[in-house]
């Protein structure tokens, strides 16, 4: 007799659900039991929401139409993992909150604020008093931490504060030091001293004079991308040193007269100098015209500072005016 093969019959295992269509409400910890989710779940997911999804109705094209529903589902699946991740952070970010609108949260200090916090945070307070050869000007590495401090009578330091305030270095340079600045780490700073800028290493040893950034150079700035020392004077010179070869890349005249501010974006290193005619301008090595000039102060501007996306400049000027301005 012949023999027929006949397939074998197994049981048919259950269908994986259907995954969702658009990524309106993926699902959180408590639908995987076959739950809803509940206020506090879809509040949570809301926060990381990334707006309504590209629907895929209407596409004619089968690989656009798959890929439309892929980019959607893996969207869906992100924003789940963060909203599912969030219950892993500790505790929000501390913030000082006034009690009524008499008070003001700048007149709190220092060792209020210590008291008030854990100990292990307050053990990070210190205090270091410097009487005698001030005022300071002060430096940071790029990572934060170790810190310089210049006294305008001639005392230099280099500090760590790494569990606890720990001086590395010290030394008296017998002469006005106007600004300073941390090079490419710890192991070298510059200092623009009486008549000359001096460049030292971690230490205190002297590794270079640099005389051709006469005369007395008020402010120094360090571009670390682009390994460039800025200095302007009291001529009003901005001038650039490339700190791998020694060699000035550009000598800019400002023709503005006297200036003592002067700041580099952490965004895009573009230099602002602050004048004593109040007006701002941004400077880049390779044009000897300001990018932009802006009027900012009635008088003469007194600081500047740029936050780390390089969208906002704030100004303080000597007719007792703080500005901001956006880029």
């Amino acid at each position: 007799h012949a023999l027929h093969a006949c397939p074998r019959r197994y049981p048919s295992a259950p269908l994986p659900p259907p995954m969702a269509k658009s990524r309106g409400q993926p699902k959180l910890l408590s639908a995987s039991d076959g739950g809803k989710m509940n206020a506090a779940e879809r509040k949570r997911l809301s926060r990381y929401s990334r707006g309504d999804g590209n629907s895929s109705k209407g596409v004619t094209k089968p690989g656009l139409k798959r890929s439309i529903k892929r980019g959607e589902a893996k969207i869906g699946a992100a924003e789940r993992k963060a909203a599912q991740a969030e219950v892993l952070q500790p505790s929000e970010a501390g913030f000082l909150e006034a009690e009524g609108p008499l008070e003001r949260t700048c007149r709190v200090r220092q060792s209020q604020l210590a008291a008030m916090v854990d100990e292990q945070t307050a053990a990070k307070a210190y205090e270091v008093q410097l009487p005698d050869l001030g005022p300071y000007r002060v430096a940071f590495t790029a990572n934060g931490r170790r810190l310089l401090l210049g006294g305008r009578k001639g005392h230099v330091a280099v500090a760590r504060w790494e569990g606890g305030f720990h001086v590395l270095s010290e030394l008296q340079l017998r002469e006005t030091v106007r600004d300073l600045t941390f090079l490419r780490d710890h192991t070298m700073f510059a200092v623009a001293q009486h008549k000359n800028l001096y460049i030292y290493d971690a230490s205190g040893t002297e590794l270079h004079c640099l005389r051709s950034h006469r005369p007395d150079v008020q402010r120094l700035a360090y571009l670390k991308y682009h390994w460039l020392l800025a200095t302007v004077g009291s001529t009003g010179q901005l001038r650039y040193l490339d700190v791998s070869t020694g060699e000035n890349v550009s000598d800019i005249r400002t023709r503005l007269g006297e200036c003592d501010c002067m700041r580099a974006s952490p965004y895009n290193a573009v230099v602002h100098l602050g004048h004593t005619n109040g007006t701002v301008t941004l400077w880049t090595p390779n044009m000897h015209e300001p990018v932009a000039k802006l009027l900012c102060h009635k008088g003469a501007v007194a600081d500047l500072a740029i936050d780390r996306a390089g969208r906002y400049l704030a100004t303080s000027g000597r007719d007792g005016t703080l500005k901001a301005w956006a880029g």
